[in-house]
Parts: C-alpha cells; sequence; structure tokens
C-alpha cells in the first residue's frame, strides 16, 4: 500500500513536471494595445483553438506605441495604431506588409462604406496604407457633455468648436476636459479656426493654435479619466472619442442591477462636421517572431461573429458590414441590451446617406515628421503651464 502510494505521487509529479515544461514550450503572441480594447473571451478563445499564450501589453497613445516598437526591447508580433502612426511606422520601416492571402476571411467588400472611404482617403496621401494595414475599430472624435447642465446642450450643438473654446459662450462654471494628446489638440485648435488636422504646423499655425488653445483654461488634460469624470459629473465637457463615450453609455444601458434606456442617461456627445475620423488597425511589427500566428489572429477577429462579440464589449464601431448588420438586428430582440446597443450604433455611427459629401464624417490624420511633432508637443506644454 505504502508503495502503491510513492508510485502514485512520482507519476503525479512527473505529470505536473511535464505539463509546466509544455506550458513553457507553448509559443506566445505578444500583442500590444490600448486599455480595455479587445473581448478577452474571444482572446481564449483563440488561444485554445492554436494551442497558444496572448501575451497583451498596453500603451496609452500612439507615440508610445511607436517608441515601443522602435525600441526594439520587445519583438511585439501585433500591434494596433492608429492610421497617422501607421503612415509613420511605415515610413520609419518598422512595419512588413500584410499577407492577405493568408487571411481566409479577407474579402475586398467586407468593410463598410465609410471605412472604404476612410482607406481610400488615408490612400490618396499614403498609397501603401491598404497594404500594410487590417481594420480593427473605426469612428470619431466629438464633444462629451453633461445633459444636466442646464443650456449646455444647447449651446454646443448650436455652436461646437466656438462653445468648446470660448469660455464666455457657455453656462457659467462649465469644467472642461481636453485629449491629452498634443497632435489631437492641434487638431481641435484647427478645426475651432476651419482649417485642416494636417495643417503643416509652420509658425503662423503654431501660433493660431497656441492662441485658441490659450483662449480658456481647461480643467483637466486626460485620456480615459475625461469619459468618466463627466459620467461622475465632475467634468461638463470634454473632446473624446466617440467610442469611450459609447463605452460608458453601454456600461450604464447592460448595469445588471439598475439597467437604463438610452434616452435616461445623463451625458451625450456631439459630432462635429469638423472633427478627427481615426482608423485604429492590426499591424505587424518587421521584427515579429510568430507572422503566421499574427495572420491568425487577425483572421480570427475578421470573423464576423468574432467581431460582433469583440465590439459588444469596447464600445468601438466594428469595421465589418456582416457584424454591423448582426448589431442592428438587436432591435428586434427582446434583450434590453441588445436593443439598447444596436439603437446607439444607428445613431452614432449612421450609414452614410446621398446628403453626405463623402461615406465618413471627420478627417483622418496623416504623419508629421518629427521636427513637426516637437514643434506641436512644444506648444501644448507651454499651454499647460500658463
Amino acid at each position: 500500500m505504502k508503495t502503491t502510494k510513492i508510485l502514485i505521487g512520482i507519476c503525479f509529479a512527473l505529470l505536473l513536471a511535464l505539463s509546466l515544461v509544455t506550458l513553457r514550450q507553448k509559443e506566445a503572441l505578444l500583442i500590444l494595445n490600448w486599455g480595455e480594447y479587445i473581448n478577452d473571451e474571444v482572446v481564449e478563445r483563440f488561444e485554445k483553438e492554436y494551442n497558444i499564450n496572448v501575451v497583451i501589453s498596453l500603451a496609452d497613445s500612439n507615440e508610445l506605441f511607436y517608441s515601443k516598437i522602435k525600441s526594439g526591447t520587445t519583438a511585439y508580433d501585433l500591434v494596433i495604431p492608429s492610421e497617422y502612426m501607421v503612415q509613420r511606422m511605415f515610413e520609419s520601416g518598422m512595419l512588413q506588409h500584410i499577407q492577405k492571402e493568408k487571411l481566409s476571411n479577407y474579402h475586398e467588400d467586407m468593410f463598410l462604406p465609410g471605412v472604404n472611404g476612410f482607406i481610400e482617403s488615408m490612400s490618396a496621401v499614403f498609397p501603401e496604407y491598404a497594404d500594410y494595414q487590417i481594420p480593427y475599430f473605426w469612428g470619431t472624435f466629438g464633444l462629451m457633455y453633461n445633459k444636466r447642465k442646464t443650456g449646455l446642450e444647447e449651446i454646443i450643438k448650436e455652436k461646437g468648436w466656438e462653445a468648446f473654446f470660448n469660455e464666455a459662450e457657455l453656462p457659467t462654471g462649465t469644467e472642461v476636459g481636453m485629449y491629452n494628446v498634443p497632435r489631437f489638440a492641434y487638431a481641435a485648435a484647427m478645426f475651432y479656426n476651419h482649417l485642416s488636422p494636417n495643417a503643416i504646423p509652420n509658425e503662423e499655425n503654431i501660433a493660431i493654435a497656441q492662441r485658441t488653445l490659450s483662449m480658456r483654461k481647461f480643467n483637466e488634460w486626460g485620456t480615459d479619466t475625461l469619459k468618466k469624470n463627466i459620467q461622475k459629473r465632475d467634468l461638463d465637457l470634454a473632446f473624446v472619442y466617440i467610442g469611450d463615450f459609447l463605452d460608458m453609455l453601454y456600461q450604464e444601458i447592460n448595469d445588471e442591477v439598475n439597467p437604463k434606456d438610452i434616452s435616461d442617461i445623463a451625458y451625450d456627445i456631439y459630432i462635429p462636421d469638423e472633427t478627427i475620423a481615426f482608423m485604429d488597425s492590426f499591424v505587424i511589427p518587421k521584427n515579429a517572431r510568430h507572422v503566421d500566428l499574427a495572420h491568425a489572429f487577425i483572421n480570427f477577429f475578421l470573423d464576423p461573429q468574432n467581431a460582433y462579440e469583440n465590439a459588444s464589449v469596447v464600445g468601438y464601431c466594428t469595421p465589418l458590414v456582416e457584424s454591423y448588420n448582426m448589431i442592428l438586428a438587436g432591435k428586434n430582440s427582446d434583450d434590453k441590451y441588445l436593443q439598447n446597443w444596436a439603437l446607439a450604433i444607428e445613431k452614432y455611427y449612421p450609414l452614410p446617406d446621398e446628403t453626405w459629401e463623402k461615406p465618413y464624417k471627420g478627417t483622418p490624420l496623416t504623419n508629421f515628421d518629427v521636427n513637426s511633432l516637437t514643434k506641436i508637443t512644444n506648444m501644448v506644454n507651454n499651454v499647460k503651464t500658463r
């Protein structure tokens, strides 16, 4: 009996050691992503299907993506930057071509009209754009505001950027936040002056932007904190990703204890005609170690069902026509959350009609050289410290 227990113990130890070795030998796909920007359950399904580990590191800006890839300290297999950073990474020789023949779920007519229009616009200034990225999420920036601040909603919808920058236009005591990325702040200032966000930051344009950004004292320069503080009513107005707004909205309409209808939410977002349009995309760095697995991961998220489930927790808009239609089908569901989700997507990411000049709203950002970016950063820092 004692001998049997010893043998069982030895066998168990050997099996445990073997499993640990197997775990250590599993390939690891290294991804650099934004925070709160992927459905972990979909990732887990990919891990099981391919018998690998997916390791996701986080960064909170495109510029940090760039510096992490450039440093070469970690050989990331996939990164999810925005359009202008895709261009910058390409021009710096940091990316490799996406091999679409390895993407069984990819086909030319799979994307929404706005996504195709966005790609065409970027390709006009960056011809290689379509060959080095695959769309992940897309959308615009807008002005998120507190609906309970008397008079704020009316003035924002009426005057947009004019009200955002002119303190005298807003109700007394309005707390305002700016996105803490110099490139975005520069773009907002250009929109106020009816100039392109891609206007070269020469001496004249830097002076215009600095004068505009200095018109008010922003109560907060933030990122994810902006949306949360408007929800908490610590801020009244901020320039944010529309997906950040929708992230907060979805949390409230899907609250298990106290779910709400969209009409009951105490904040909303106004999308000016002149704003930033963005698209975050999968790219494969030049020094990626698991290129085939990187393509497999992209392909997995091009599956309409997976893309639908991914969008269900992230808050941003899927680029896929089929997934978009799956969301809108929720209007006929008995599930209150699916109904609200469908209404939100239809309202904030409408399909273009004949009145639209192009199939998407806003202007994509294109790459600036290092000298131009330094000028913008120094200008914004001067504004912050005044």
